[in-house]
């Protein structure tokens, strides 16, 4: 996520959120943190999924957690939707050391131009 903010700032027309199963306390907690870096806050929407219902309706619910007290973490994912809220691009990862990469995020943005 700190990496992202570099793309968001280069995409000011474009929304971006990032969806965790975090509170809403925590986020802010999140955030806070990664400003510390010196590159600057954090300007988009933390939301809270803490049932995971969105994860579970894209089915990104990692199975490396289930029956775990974490059961409902997602999978590392980047979805790009349209104005329409259809899916244009997306990139799901297995492994949560894994992120979708800040070049991959930008060309996806980039095809709708």
């Amino acid at each position: 996520m700190a990496g992202l903010r570099d793309v968001a700032r280069a995409y000011p027309e474009v929304r971006f959120y990032a969806i965790s199963r975090d509170t809403p306390a925590e986020s802010r907690e999140l955030a806070r943190k990664i400003a510390l870096d010196g590159r600057g806050p954090v300007t988009f929407s933390l939301l809270s999924d803490a049932k995971s219902q969105v994860v579970d309706r894209y089915g990104l619910r990692d199975p490396a957690y289930a029956h775990e007290k974490i059961d409902g973490v997602p999978r590392p994912s980047v979805f790009v939707l349209d104005q329409r809220g259809r899916i244009r691009w997306q990139k799901i990862e297995s492994d949560y050391r894994e992120r979708p990469s800040n070049e991959e995020v930008a060309a996806a943005l980039d095809a709708f131009e």
